[in-house]
């Protein structure tokens, strides 16, 4: 089945469920597209790192969901636009890397607590994935991959995707949101016909 699979390097829910959607791929499951959206775009505020929103919302969520997949995770220490993440990702790709350079990006930021919106820990999740870090970090910046990441961002939103993790086709929305161990591979069973 194709999947199209909306995340934010920057999301908790997207870094959790991203586990699940790369097992679907590796078991022949699911052939997956990984679609940047960008969940905070400037100018939209940023919420402050250790603010109330972030702790309730970790505590009261993000924990609990994590230790049900079995995920390290830790509360960010900082909360950056992913705008250069997300664009590097697509150098990734383009490159056979995005898989390395995404699971170096989210365990820079959710395990390291590091700040994957500045260029040297970019410079590194890139180093760690295989690619060459000066031509990565030029391509981040490339202004065509930027309109290329706002253009995804707003076909999502035309597809009525307004958060992420999102799991959809090209004509529909399956989920979104934090999800429960085994849904994706639940309902990608249900629509093959495997019981």
């Amino acid at each position: 089945m194709a999947l199209r699979y909306f995340f934010d390097v920057v999301c908790p829910y997207s870094y959790v469920m991203g586990f699940e959607v790369e097992e679907a791929e590796d078991e022949g499951l699911a052939e997956v597209e990984w679609l940047p959206f960008e969940l905070r775009p400037a100018p939209v505020p940023l919420p402050a790192p250790r603010g109330e929103y972030i702790r309730g919302h970790w505590r009261g969520q993000v924990y609990r969901l994590a230790g049900e997949h079995g995920v390290e995770i830790h509360v960010p220490r900082y909360q950056p636009r992913s705008t250069l993440a997300l664009t590097l990702h697509a150098f990734a790709v383009e490159r056979g890397r995005g898989r390395p350079f995404r699971n170096a990006a989210h365990r820079a930021f959710f395990v390291e607590g590091l700040d994957i919106g500045d260029d040297a820990v970019l410079r590194e999740a890139a180093g760690e994935a295989g690619l060459d870090a000066d031509a990565a970090l030029e391509a981040a910046w490339d202004p065509a991959r930027l309109v290329a990441l706002r253009s995804t961002r707003e076909e999502a939103l035309r597809l009525g995707i307004h958060g992420v993790p999102t799991v959809a086709t090209a004509e529909e929305v399956l989920f979104y949101g934090a999800a429960e161990p085994g849904r994706l591979r639940s309902m990608l069973a249900k629509e093959s016909g495997v019981r």
